[in-house]
């Protein structure tokens, strides 16, 4: 399977999270990632905006993945149509399944394309060490691996802010 879209959901990087949005709390905007971008990659304008908006939904799913709190807010602060719908939905399957996510994804996001109100940000998010365990007893809940997922995401300015509309994200190992 090439490229699965994120509203049908990837079992590993499914992450194992979900949930993020909202949140004006520092803490809820803090990410783990490389601090250096390539040149290529626009620190303001949309694309700027583009970038912090991605990069604050995945700090939002990763604090409500702890818990697989699939109604945090901040899923809706930063997440929009099928992006919201996969961060929600994968906690929510998360939650029904007693299992939540530790650890934290690396994420390297950039702009690939800029067109008015929408821009196309590229990313290999790796999952290495953002893996789900059982509530029951805080084992590992299965022995998949995290890795390197390709993804790509549309970063939309609505009516309420900019909002990622659209996540695809590939299989361990494409990227």
């Amino acid at each position: 399977m090439r490229g699965t879209t994120a509203a049908m959901g990837l079992a590993v990087l499914a992450v194992v999270a979900a949930g993020c949005d909202s949140g004006d709390s520092p803490s809820a905007k803090k990410t783990t990632q490389p601090s250096n971008t390539t040149s290529a990659t626009p620190t303001s304008g949309a694309g700027g905006v583009a970038l912090t908006t991605y990069r604050s939904l995945w700090a939002a799913a990763t604090k409500a993945a702890l818990t697989s709190d699939y109604e945090n807010p901040e899923l809706r602060e930063y997440a929009h149509d099928d992006a919201l719908a996969y961060f929600v939905g994968s906690n929510l399957n998360n939650k029904e399944k007693g299992l939540v996510a530790k650890g934290e994804p690396v994420i390297a996001p950039r702009v690939v394309a800029e067109a008015g109100d929408k821009v196309t940000v590229a990313d290999c998010v790796d999952g290495s060490n953002w893996l789900k365990y059982r509530l029951s007893d805080g084992k590992l809940a299965d022995d998949v691996p995290g890795g390197h997922h390709r993804a790509e995401a549309t970063v939309t300015r609505t009516t309420v802010g900019w909002r990622v509309t659209h996540l695809t994200i590939e299989e361990v190992g494409s990227c």
